[in-house]
């Protein structure tokens, strides 16, 4: 019994507690509970996956225990394994079917699953149903697991890098013009090295019309890796008696991947370089 009225209250107020942390610890399993409207949820592997994760990861005690759950969540985990696969089967099978060219679609990776359509590349997340597109390990744009969506992005990519890209020797004037922009701005000689990242500003000041059409204020990171690589592929490197040298990005400093770019040589292959600079032959 309690020998006062201020002993009753604080044990009301100890009791308020513990029922808002239950109610608050229900809310996450309420939420992804509630888009389990019909049967037909159990087909979305997103809903799936998001009942399984709340319940893994709640305090089950105040609704009977976690062995009480012990056979749902064994049910989810086989239902999101069947869901997983079936969705990766159909999926393939519908780019495939549905692909501009045929045998188009190489693999990269199984899981996740990355595929390459050149030059781009896909990668898949189920439980979230979307797929990213990117170039250069740059994402570029999102669609959904609808294999019409994907290539219809697909296209539209391919029609901006059409629409920005310009050919290799104007490429090399504008990199080499924004290179010394950078030079003047933090007082360095020529030939010292600087971060090739610094190069993004003064390069959408040359090249405004890649950078309408992201709509942003510095040159988009995939097209100055797609414009080296290209740089590259067309012997332009060295050029009007300078050469391009990129330095390599070794340990930590490919942790900060805003400091780093990627440049690709083949579906899977590439570096990541840090710094940059022209130096005369």
């Amino acid at each position: 019994m309690f020998e006062t009225d201020a002993e009753l209250w604080s044990a009301l107020q100890q009791m308020g507690r513990t029922v808002n942390q239950v109610v608050a610890a229900s809310k996450p399993i309420a939420k992804a509970l509630d888009k389990m409207g019909d049967v037909a949820s159990l087909n979305r592997q997103d809903y799936v996956a998001d009942a399984l994760n709340a319940i893994q990861h709640a305090d089950l005690a105040p609704y009977g225990g976690a062995d009480s759950y012990a056979a749902l969540i064994r049910g989810l985990e086989d239902r999101l394994r069947t869901l997983r696969t079936t969705a990766r089967q159909d999926l393939i099978a519908g780019l495939n079917a549905t692909a501009p060219k045929p045998d188009q679609i190489k693999m990269v990776s199984d899981s996740p699953l990355v595929l390459y359509v050149h030059p781009l590349t896909l990668e898949v997340n189920f439980e979230q149903c979307k797929t990213t597109w990117s170039y250069a390990r740059e994402p570029m744009a999102q669609s959904s697991l609808d294999p019409s969506d994907i290539w219809n992005v697909y296209g539209e990519l391919l029609d901006q890098f059409r629409a920005a890209r310009i050919d290799s020797k104007s490429f090399w004037q504008a990199l080499k013009a924004a290179y010394d922009i950078v030079l003047l701005k933090d007082g360095k000689p020529a030939g010292e090295r600087i971060d090739i990242v610094d190069v993004l500003v003064p390069m959408a000041w040359i090249w405004p019309h890649a950078v309408q059409l992201k709509k942003v204020t510095q040159f988009p990171r995939y097209l100055l890796a797609y414009q080296i690589q290209k740089l590259r592929q067309d012997g332009l490197i060295a050029h009007n008696g300078y050469r391009l040298d990129l330095g390599t990005a070794t340990g930590g400093s490919t942790k900060n991947k805003a400091n780093v770019l990627f440049i690709p040589m083949g579906p899977t292959e590439g570096q990541y370089y840090l710094t940059m600079c022209f130096r005369r032959e």
